[in-house]
């Protein structure tokens, strides 16, 4: 005859096995199924200059670099399409850093480069401690250095030739930073850092798509030639909501000074 603990055994296997294949399971397992996934939506619009539109001049660059990059380079610090469509405007949210959710990857290093003795892009957003990579794709000798509104640089490095790059922790705390390149006094950047992932830029048609949670937000549009607007929308789960912004040409502020102009 088997004894009773030889008949238990099996028994509790089978439960086991049943509970595994039904809806047994640990209050942690249950706690995890239940919480939803965060509801998601999108803005998405363009932006412009309007009026008469500005004509840029040049900036006059060094006999050094006249063979590789010539006597003058387009000011970049105003990027503008034949119908004053604007480029390189941040959008983000204002309550972005109290919102839940958002992306639980480090984020993507931010990538700047000098390419024709101008900085690529001219105006750059980028995550708070994240990676700043600098790349020279020029056969000069160029370096970067960051400014956060004092004298001392939060990162200063230099690429002495073509293929160069560099990586380097962006500030904690969120900032505008100014970028410039020490050996050509022309070629200066922006980059505004944010302690959330809402924000994005504009394309080279005005144009931005920015995915946010579902609920009411306060979305920023920021250029550092122009006076920072702010609009409120509300966005629905699966929904996109249109976004249209105008500055008039007469809140344009001047270039930044260049040293060496």
């Amino acid at each position: 005859m088997s004894s009773p603990r030889r008949l238990l055994f099996p028994a509790f296997l089978l439960l086991v096995m049943a509970c595994e294949e039904s809806a047994c399971s640990s209050s942690t397992h249950d706690s995890r199924l239940a919480v939803p996934r965060q509801a998601m939506g999108f803005i998405e619009g363009r932006v412009f200059l309007v009026g008469s539109l500005p004509v840029l001049a040049p900036l006059h660059t060094s006999p050094s670099v006249f063979s590789h990059c010539g006597e003058r380079v387009p000011d970049t610090s105003l990027s503008l399409g034949a119908g004053g469509e604007l480029a390189h405007v941040v959008v983000s949210l204002a309550e972005g850093a109290l919102l839940p959710g958002g992306p639980d990857a480090p984020a993507p290093p931010a990538v700047l480069e000098q390419r024709q003795c101008l900085f690529s892009p001219p105006v750059l957003a980028a995550r708070t401690g994240s990676l700043l990579e600098v790349r020279n794709a020029d056969a000069l000798l160029h370096n970067a250095h960051v400014l956060a509104g004092s004298p001392q640089p939060v990162i200063n490095v230099a690429l002495p030739m073509e293929g160069s790059r560099v990586r380097q922790a962006l500030p904690e705390a969120p900032s505008v930073l100014q970028v410039r390149c020490d050996l050509h006094p022309w070629t200066l950047g922006v980059i505004r850092t944010f302690e959330h992932p809402w924000f994005t830029t504009t394309d080279a048609e005005g144009r931005f798509r920015l995915q946010v949670p579902e609920g009411t937000h306060s979305v920023l549009l920021w250029h550092p030639r122009l006076p920072g607007a702010r609009r409120s929308v509300f966005v629905r789960a699966g929904e996109t909501v249109r976004l249209e912004h105008s500055w008039p040409v007469e809140e344009l502020r001047p270039p930044p000074l260049r040293g060496g102009d």
